[in-house]
């Protein structure tokens, strides 16, 4: 029986942090496979904070899903992130930002930029 690290990056075993660094940062191309409840949806919405935080027009945005209802449920999710990331502290924004991939003194210069993401792109 063989078991494969939880993370990996091009087949290498990575850890949790890396991970997600690599998978949220929109600059990157990326490929996700993970079972059902892993967190893909999570990884698409930091995605596209992040591309917003970046300065990319909300049009120009484009996340492709199989059903109508998953693009209901996307679009529902990037709302709830954005109005909780709006009533978030700094610490809880820093905090946010980091567990999207940024390093903690990039995550405390975009954090009052993403405190305001919500009313800049709605």
């Amino acid at each position: 029986m063989s078991t494969q690290a939880a993370y990996q990056i091009n087949g290498q075993p990575v850890s949790a942090e890396a991970f997600y660094a690599a998978a949220c940062d929109p600059a990157r191309s990326i490929a996700v496979e993970a079972c059902a409840g892993a967190g893909k949806t999570w990884m698409l919405v930091a995605r596209i904070v992040r591309a917003l935080l970046d300065g990319t027009p909300a049009q120009d945005i484009l996340a492709i899903t199989f059903t109508k209802k998953a693009a209901g449920e996307m679009r529902g999710r990037l709302g709830s992130e954005l109005r909780r990331c709006a009533g978030l502290d700094e610490a809880g924004l820093v905090q946010t930002l980091r567990s999207w991939g940024f390093d903690e003194p990039e995550a405390r210069r975009r954090a009052s930029e993403l405190k305001t993401l919500h009313q800049r792109v709605t």
